[in-house]
């Protein structure tokens, strides 16, 4: 699963230049950042493979904080940037969350 979060750590790092919306200084960084740290945060987990899951609960804080990033920075109002930091960010959090629960129970 950690590759999953690293995909998503990238695509979030590329989505500003892709989109077009390097211009919108809020969302940029924060996608720059938050991406930086979920691809760190996959690569741990590549290389380590701990039972701790501390990887993964990082990866599911980060989804979240990524939800939550258009409406505390103030980008809500562009629909692209909205849009690519809310998804990117559920996929986040359903990934780690699938892995954390998963472990957890078995």
């Amino acid at each position: 699963m950690y590759w999953i979060t690293g995909l998503v750590g990238l695509s979030s790092i590329v989505a500003p230049f892709l989109f077009g919306y390097t211009g919108n200084t809020p969302a940029l960084w924060s996608s720059l950042i938050i991406g930086a740290a979920l691809v760190v945060a996959s690569v741990l987990e590549g290389v380590e493979r701990d039972q701790d899951m501390l990887e993964y609960w990082a990866a599911g804080f980060l989804g979240l904080v990524a939800i939550v990033a258009p409406f505390l920075f103030g980008f809500s109002d562009h629909t692209t940037e909205l849009w690519t930091s809310v998804v990117l960010g559920i996929v986040a959090v359903v990934a780690a969350g699938t892995r954390v629960l998963t472990k957890s129970s078995g």
